[in-house]
């Protein structure tokens, strides 16, 4: 079981942690054990119920009403609250936080089924997943969720992704087609994925070839495609991953394009036409519609 400093709780929920500490002193609310030097450390059912209490919160229920709550009552509030027919995406993605440490994937139906008949599919993805995973590859990157968190909750979006994809039209042969690779420090593949049926809805051919490719590998693929559009996501790299894609750009035809989007790629220092940089998922989307 995971273990959390006040500053992991404080990454996770948003609530600082001068105001953990109140509340703990003040309401009770959470009881930390302490290390031998009385360091506070939390655990997992520490993070979900101050998710739940800050969901609660945030939606007008106070604190002190709050702390009179059991936990039962915490948790079946917070229930009603994510299954209610108000849209409010921030709900929804503190919801998915608590269904990540939880590992509910039970939970995880109801919410997906209910944000679907509310959104639709794509809409679902775009506006409460694509936040979601951007939010949480910076929590990864500060060492504040596992890998094994990130892996279920990932896992479980693109079981939805395959049914959808599978679901598709035949592509339209004539447009030019697009290849969908990651580089070789990315191992999750949720962002390219969504990529991958976001472009594929709109009709274009697609080729996935998924996670950690080298760029010798990358190269070669460039020659089946000589008139291709290459799209790559980078969320989890910790290193400067710009001289894989110069390499990449390297051999790279004037007919070619290499599409770079994900919460790290903003790092990426290149400057040349045939590189395009999408802050976003639904930027990258809004572009192909108009290729």
């Amino acid at each position: 079981m995971p273990n959390y400093s006040i500053k992991d709780l404080e990454n996770l929920t948003g609530i600082q942690a001068h105001t953990i500490r109140i509340w703990e002193q003040r309401y009770k609310l959470l009881a930390p054990r302490r290390t031998p030097t009385n360091i506070r450390v939390y655990s997992d059912k520490d993070l979900r119920k101050l998710l739940s209490v800050n969901l609660l919160n945030n939606n007008g229920l106070k604190i002190s009403k709050i702390a009179n709550l059991t936990d039962d009552e915490i948790f079946g509030s917070v229930l009603r609250l994510t299954e209610s027919n108000d849209i409010n995406l921030e709900n929804h993605i503190d919801t998915l936080k608590l269904i990540m440490v939880e590992m509910n994937e039970s939970r995880f139906e109801k919410l997906f089924s209910h944000l679907v008949l509310q959104l639709g599919f794509e809409e679902t993805i775009l506006k409460v997943f694509v936040p979601f995973f951007t939010r949480i590859n910076y929590l990864w990157q500060a060492e504040s969720v596992t890998s094994a968190q990130i892996y279920f909750i990932s896992a479980l979006v693109k079981q939805k992704l395959y049914v959808a994809l599978d679901g598709l039209e035949p592509a339209d042969t004539s447009k030019r087609p697009f290849v969908f690779f990651l580089p070789k420090t990315e191992y999750v593949d949720t962002g390219l994925l969504i990529a991958h049926y976001v472009t594929r809805k709109r009709g274009y051919q697609t080729i996935y070839l998924g996670a950690t490719l080298t760029a010798e590998e990358i190269t070669e693929i460039l020659q089946c495609y000589p008139t291709g559009y290459f799209m790559s996501v980078v969320s989890m790299a910790k290193i400067d991953i710009t001289e894989y894609y110069r390499s990449f750009l390297a051999v790279c035809n004037e007919k070619q394009r290499l599409f770079v989007s994900g919460s790290q790629a903003n790092l990426i220092r290149i400057n040349e036409p045939r590189f395009i940089y999408f802050e976003n998922l639904s930027g990258y989307k809004n572009y192909i519609e108009n290729l």
